[in-house]
């Protein structure tokens, strides 16, 4: 799903093949490590993010693992600073209005849809426009179009890795006031005037808000049409937590912090997964984080109009 697996396999391979022999996943750390350190730490690229990703896959429990969470986080913002200034300056105009990061997920096939989101989200949302993160071949920031690429494949099916990305991303270079997520089909509704400091309110002290879901008999077969590949025809995963539907929810940092971590050390908890939405949801329930009942489509006077795998409640007991 990821445009790097092949460069991660690569690197291994390169590993195992200087030492002669098969190594073990805690030797791949430690050798990642040193090869991160002696030769590219001071070069933020690729593969010094590549080489410290392996080291964190390959021994996520190590007494070191927030020492290599930290060096992924300042290698990455120190990428951004250096290749994508105008996301910096985008972020640091956020949080200088004290407001959450507004990101339009969307794909190179409805970039249109998304445009013209963002342009009407503009004014409504103080003069900030959203970010659109679409996926691509390699990182990369369109300032005239305020389009961010991220290394991951634009298909259905690898949205909850480009979404995972993104937290990955935003969570490095700081998202003080969380991020705002939003489906590339949203409408902004006439007439329907905001308060800056009513909106700050309004995310200020929760962690994960939105329209939430409980449902236990969600459509498992959403997904049938939409993907390019051979996945399962149902999902199969089971109810976990009530999340929130995946067209505008909110994640503050300290929640995003917590699925870039564990994403990071644990990529495989999105094996399986097709729906970004509810994987957001089980994962942050695990991590503690329970989803909190707050439409903000009424906080930012907006409309969305994509139909609803769950039923939406304020919460249903016998999901619980």
């Amino acid at each position: 799903m990821l445009a790097t697996d092949a460069l991660e396999r690569e690197l291994i391979d390169e590993l195992n093949r200087q030492i002669g022999r098969r190594l073990s996943s805690g030797e791949i750390s430690q050798l990642s490590l040193m090869v991160f350190f002696e030769q590219w730490a001071d070069d933020p690229n690729t593969v010094a993010q590549t080489l410290l990703r392996i080291a964190l896959k390959a021994s996520p429990n190590a007494e070191n693992a927030t020492q290599v969470l930290n060096a992924y986080r300042e290698i990455t913002r120190q990428r951004a600073i250096r290749d994508m200034p105008a996301l910096i300056d985008w972020v640091s105009a956020c949080e200088h209005r004290s407001l959450p990061l507004p990101v339009i997920i969307s794909c190179e096939k409805y970039l249109s849809t998304a445009a013209r989101a963002a342009d009407d989200l503009a004014d409504r949302y103080f003069g900030i426009r959203p970010v659109i993160v679409t996926g691509g071949n390699d990182l990369g920031f369109d300032e005239a179009r305020s389009i961010l690429r991220l290394p991951v494949s634009d298909v259905y099916e690898a949205l909850p890795y480009k979404i995972f990305e993104t937290w990955v991303l935003l969570e490095a270079l700081g998202a003080r006031h969380g991020v705002i997520k939003i489906d590339d089909d949203l409408q902004v509704v006439p007439q329907a005037a905001r308060d800056i400091d009513a909106v700050r309110a309004a995310f200020s002290g929760v962690d994960y808000m939105g329209l939430t879901l409980s449902s236990l008999h969600y459509d498992r077969a959403w997904h049938q049409g939409k993907c390019a590949s051979a996945v399962a025809p149902l999902y199969a995963k089971p109810f976990v937590a009530p999340w929130a539907r995946g067209a505008l929810y909110f994640l503050s940092k300290a929640a995003i912090e917590k699925l870039a971590a564990h994403y990071l050390r644990f990529p495989g908890c999105l094996a399986g997964e097709l729906y970004e939405d509810k994987a957001v949801g089980d994962l942050l329930h695990v991590l503690g984080v329970n989803a909190i009942h707050n439409p903000l489509e009424a906080i930012l006077g907006v409309s969305t109009d994509a139909p609803d795998r769950g039923i939406a409640t304020a919460g249903d007991a016998s999901a619980a």
